[in-house]
């Protein structure tokens, strides 16, 4: 007789209701333990595991690693729920073990015996030892249920439960005996992070108030108040957290089968809970509690001054009010705002509003308090512009929202000649007061003068203030205007940058941007853009036009990022919605995220800047938020083509058909925009709620489209709602077409949902190459 021990990994698994099953129908029992063998022993040899022996409707299987031992587990079940017709449970256990004559005893045997008595039907049961064994060996997790008081077994067993999907949530029942369940429970549901969150958080704001109280008068009730608010949410922050928690479908119950398959790790399941968030909010703690402690007080006669803090150095510059006495020089104080507004993002201590945001409050009866606080700005730049022939008076004034007194203002009379200076001096001089460094090279290029030509500025300014009427009609005679504007002064790189643009959206649009031809247009857009940086290597308007011209026409996507970082670098208040386009195409969406989110910090009422973050919301899973987002453009009466269209996308996108028909109907009854976008995803939608006539009357009006111009990408659309129908032959035939037409959107084609169906086909990656998408 010849013993050995050693350490093994033992499986034990058995057939649920075996022994019920053997007194109704002796046959089939028999049938199901032949079954039972044919699927486990070929898998166990697999996972260079031993088949050590069957007993009655249970086997014993010996591994060498804990790791073969949870696949293999893993495995037996997923192909049993397929293939069985019946319930496995297993057990599983890492311990010592004697073998016999090629047969296993021991503590091992025993624990893993008793494990798969207790496992819920179809599924498996480690003890701490398996668990702490494939900790960071494997993806599957493992949730701790509580101490289990085996029989025969002399101490308890620290027991978890496989969890993915497929697998059953645990059945906790008395007989299990399990102790410190709850806190396992609390464990697994997160809520002693939450709870501990909640508490640094309560802490934070308790220690902002009294930043928060020199800055606001906060009456005396508001302390109290707060404290009841904090005391009373912390069972309420308990209960969600107990109840709920993040999945990719959104939020869902803690005690769900959706939860135990839920892939995400503890941290995200509950929002703000990851250590570094924790770790981010206690240190920002210990530094508003320690630092105060070494800083030297006023002293009484006021000498040291006290510098305006970063949040102080927020900034929106409104429109400037046209003074003149016919009241037709708009173009000219819209663009003196415009150009000081543009001279101030450039500084980076300085956090300026957008043109975008600041536009709606023009002609605005509003209060200066009322506009700083939808703007979530500190200061205000407002003033007045009257141009009588070559004289102009500019009047600026910079208020303090908040006490709506003015900090410094001026009035500057001067010859149309010394207009540049006059910029340049505002925008330092607004820095100066709100203590904002200036960086040599920004106060070059703030201080250069963009045109020696007073006649070729006004031309310039009378371009910009028809490019933003939006109509075809404008963009002509903008064109006419800034053509005009380079004969006077070939040296003017930004009026070259303009008719740069407007050929890139001639090109990218076609019909629908006043017939331009494209290959016409592109031609010439390299020509104006590469002449503006020529004559300015630095200026980002140039850069970010470049890059979007790079990625609508080109599909360069390398190129046109490198090309939106220097826009970025050059100017740090620009938005940048293009390169948030970008990102969500490349799959970088959590860039894309902090991207629009960062543009709506600069540009609060852009209505691409939502645009930007209802997709990234959505390719990042977040369906609560795409919805949230989506809800809070409307509630703003954010009514601008754009932004009604890519709700209507991602309506579609989420299934919600009904919601794009509502709000791509409507949006038809109020524009023509000649796009087919919104005529491809009603389309679809249509197609889905079974009015197939409907579908086909879309369809033939983009095919009407495409007959026209590939401006919009009329054959990307005809493509999709071909690729949703399943007609994949003729989807793959109308994305060569808009291939060969180069149509704008076929930089969106590797994410698009609906281009899904035929992503198994073989010419899907040859497409996608030959666009060339990143890797």
């Amino acid at each position: 007789m010849s013993q050995k021990r050693q350490l093994a990994a033992i499986m034990f698994t058995d057939i649920v209701g075996y022994t019920t099953l053997m007194g109704k129908d002796s046959q089939k029992a028999l049938e199901l333990i032949r079954i039972s063998k044919d699927i486990q022993k070929p898998l166990v040899e697999k996972h260079s595991g031993k088949w050590v022996k069957e007993m009655g409707d249970g086997a014993m299987a010996q591994f060498s690693t804990a790791l073969d031992a949870v696949n293999c587990g893993v495995e037996i079940q997923r192909i049993s729920r397929a293939d069985f017709d019946g319930d496995l449970r297993i057990g599983i256990h890492l311990g010592d073990i004697t073998v016999e004559n090629d047969d296993v005893f021991g503590d091992g045997v025993n624990v893993a015996s008793r494990l798969e008595s207790i496992a819920d039907p179809g599924g498996i049961y480690i003890s701490e030892s398996i668990e702490k064994a494939i900790q960071g060996q494997s993806d599957v997790q493992a949730k701790y249920l509580g101490e289990v008081k085996l029989k025969n077994v002399a101490y308890g067993v620290r027991t978890y439960a496989l969890q993915g999907v497929g697998l059953p949530v645990p059945e906790v029942k008395n007989e299990k005996e399990l102790s410190g369940h709850l806190i396992a429970e609390l464990q697994r549901r997160g809520v002693l992070r939450a709870g501990v969150v909640y508490l640094i958080l309560s802490l934070l704001l308790i220690l902002l108030m009294p930043y928060a109280g020199s800055l606001v008068n906060i009456p005396p009730w508001f302390t109290t108040a707060l404290f009841t608010v904090l005391i009373a949410g912390f069972p309420i922050a308990v209960y969600f957290a107990w109840n709920y928690e993040r999945s990719p479908e959104g939020f869902v119950r803690t005690s769900s089968k959706e939860s135990w398959q839920n892939p995400y790790k503890g941290s995200q399941r509950k929002p703000l809970t990851n250590n570094f968030i924790i770790a981010g909010m206690a240190l920002i703690i210990a530094v508003m509690y320690i630092y105060p402690r070494f800083q030297p007080n006023l002293s009484e006669d006021g000498e040291m001054e006290a510098a305006v803090s970063i949040d102080n150095r927020t900034l929106a510059v409104i429109p400037f009010v046209d003074m003149s006495q016919e009241g037709d020089q708009e173009w000219f104080s819209d663009g003196m705002m415009e150009e000081i507004l543009n001279h101030l993002v450039q500084i980076e201590d300085l956090k300026v509003t957008s043109r975008t945001s600041v536009m709606r409050f023009k002609g605005s009866e509003k209060s200066l308090q009322e506009i700083g606080k939808e703007l979530g700005v500190a200061h205000i730049l407002e003033g007045s512009v009257r141009k009588q022939g070559n004289k102009v008076r500019i009047t600026v004034q910079l208020i303090d929202v908040e006490s709506d007194q003015h900090i410094w203002s001026n009035t500057y009379d001067q010859n149309l000649d010394d207009v540049f200076a006059i910029q340049s001096e505002v925008a330092q001089q607004v820095a100066s007061t709100l203590q904002a460094q200036i960086q040599p090279d920004v106060r070059a290029r703030i201080e250069s003068q963009p045109t020696t030509s007073t006649e070729a500025y006004n031309l310039y300014l009378q371009a910009s203030f028809l490019r933003y009427l939006a109509s075809d009609q404008a963009s002509d005679s903008a064109l006419i205007l800034l053509e005009k504007a380079i004969e006077i002064d070939p040296e003017f790189a930004d009026a070259w940058v303009d008719i740069g643009v407007n050929k890139i959206q001639g090109a990218a649009w076609g019909a629908i941007r006043g017939g331009m031809d494209q290959e016409d247009a592109i031609s010439e857009v390299e020509y104006y853009i590469g002449k503006a940086l020529e004559i300015d290597p630095n200026n980002f308007y140039a850069h970010a036009w470049l890059a979007t011209y790079h990625l609508w026409l080109k599909w360069d996507f390398e190129f046109a990022n490198q090309e939106f970082e220097n826009s970025r670098k050059l100017n740090p208040g620009w938005v940048g919605n293009n390169y948030t386009d970008l990102l969500l195409a490349s799959e970088r969406f959590e860039e894309a995220l902090a991207n629009a989110m960062r543009g709506i910090q600069l540009d609060p009422l852009n209505e691409d800047t939502y645009r930007g973050k209802i997709l990234s919301h959505y390719f990042l899973g977040q369906i609560t938020e795409t919805l949230k987002t989506i809800e809070i453009g409307f509630n703003a009466n954010f009514n601008t083509p754009n932004f009604i269209m890519d709700a209507g996308r991602a309506y579609l996108y989420l299934g919600k058909y009904d919601e794009v028909v509502e709000t791509l109907t409507n949006f038809l009854e109020l524009f023509d925009t000649g796009s087919p976008r919104p005529l491809g995803t009603l389309a679809i939608a249509y197609y889905h709620l079974g009015r197939s006539g409907n579908t086909m009357e879309l369809l033939a009006e983009i095919k009407q489209l495409a007959e026209k111009s590939p401006g919009g990408s009329p054959s990307f659309y005809i493509a999709m709602i071909y690729a949703q129908m399943g007609e994949i032959d003729t989807a793959f035939e109308w994305l060569d077409k808009a291939y060969q037409d180069h149509e704008i959107e076929m930089y969106w084609l590797k994410v698009e949902p609906p281009f899904e169906p035929p992503h198994n086909d073989p010419r899907w990656q040859v497409m996608l190459d030959k666009v060339g998408f990143p890797e």
